[in-house]
């Protein structure tokens, strides 16, 4: 994130480990050079530092929303999809069920496990999306992002079904994350409240 981004009592989650762990913003520290903020574990009560860089908004907030926007219209327009070309890997799985999310799963169709690149690259799709959201809005999502750089009917299917299952995993995360730092499940979003509205005033569901 970016430090004019960043709220004193403010919720964000910090990767410590390999965990991500939602913390307390408490206060900016004094001193020259890069800025840094002093905040509290919610777990350990521990007080840590950590750049605006390191701190992420809890998915589902305003802060994710805003965060992905930004992140999606600074690599816009930076050069046309393209086919996919090269090896999309050796390496299959057998892909489980995701409750709420793939609760049909064939354990005879394996899936592509997905690289470090592509794997950063749909979690930050799917946590540009509110927790709230239905896997289908996820997953479009995630086609769209995935789309800015490569033609998706040209990946193969083994990889699309790769990319569709770590997208699964991720919102479920993400809506674990939530109801653990929120202490309930997730709410609406903005959009999807108008939709609703939308949708009983007889008016469509708004475009996407």
């Amino acid at each position: 994130m970016r430090q004019n981004d960043i709220t004193i009592g403010g919720t964000y989650r910090v990767r410590i480990g390999d965990r991500l762990a939602p913390v307390t913003v408490l206060h900016r520290k004094t001193g020259g050079g890069r800025a840094r903020f002093v905040c509290e574990t919610h777990d350990t009560r521990r007080q840590i530092t950590a750049t605006a860089a390191r701190l992420r908004p809890v998915p589902g907030t305003m802060d994710a929303e805003r965060e992905g926007a930004r992140r999606a219209a600074a690599a816009a327009a930076v050069r046309p999809p393209r086919a996919f070309s090269g090896s999309p890997g050796t390496v299959t799985v057998e892909p489980v069920p995701v409750r709420g999310m793939l609760d049909r799963i064939d354990p005879a169709v394996p899936v592509l496990r997905l690289s470090q690149p592509n794997a950063a690259l749909v979690h930050r799709a799917v946590d540009a999306c509110h927790v709230a959201e239905s896997f289908g809005h996820v997953a479009r999502a995630v086609r769209r992002e995935v789309g800015r750089f490569v033609i998706v009917r040209t990946i193969p299917r083994d990889l699309r079904r790769g990319i569709l299952h770590a997208a699964a995993v991720r919102h479920a995360e993400n809506r674990s994350t939530y109801r653990e730092v929120m202490g309930h499940a997730p709410l609406p979003s903005e959009r999807m409240v108008a939709e609703a509205v939308g949708i009983a005033c007889g008016l469509g569901p708004m475009p996407r």
